[in-house]
């Protein structure tokens, strides 16, 4: 997540430095299909992450240690991490 994340804001940041035809060029290829995958990609994992933080973080206070509960989050964090990623970019696709 950091790398990509990191490389997509480096080159982004560039081609705005650079002018209109750079950016152009930059703004076509992370709006093909390639595109969209990468930064679908990088808000799954970003999503993932907060998931399984806040899920770490409940642990850290002491709940969420029996069994069951453990197991339910377990299951939990990620299948909500895909509604959160679906959401975002429902939001984003329909502006």
């Amino acid at each position: 997540m950091a790398l990509v994340g990191l490389f997509v804001l480096v080159w982004w940041l560039g081609a705005l430095a650079s002018g209109p035809a750079y950016y152009e060029t930059f703004s076509g290829l992370m709006t093909s299909i390639p595109g969209y995958v990468v930064l679908v990609g990088l808000s799954w994992a970003f999503f993932t992450h907060l998931m399984s933080g806040l899920r770490h973080f409940v642990l850290d206070i002491g709940a969420g240690y029996e069994l069951n509960t453990n197991k339910v989050w377990s299951i939990a964090s990620p299948l909500i991490a895909i509604l959160l990623t679906a959401g975002f970019w429902a939001l984003i696709l329909n502006k």
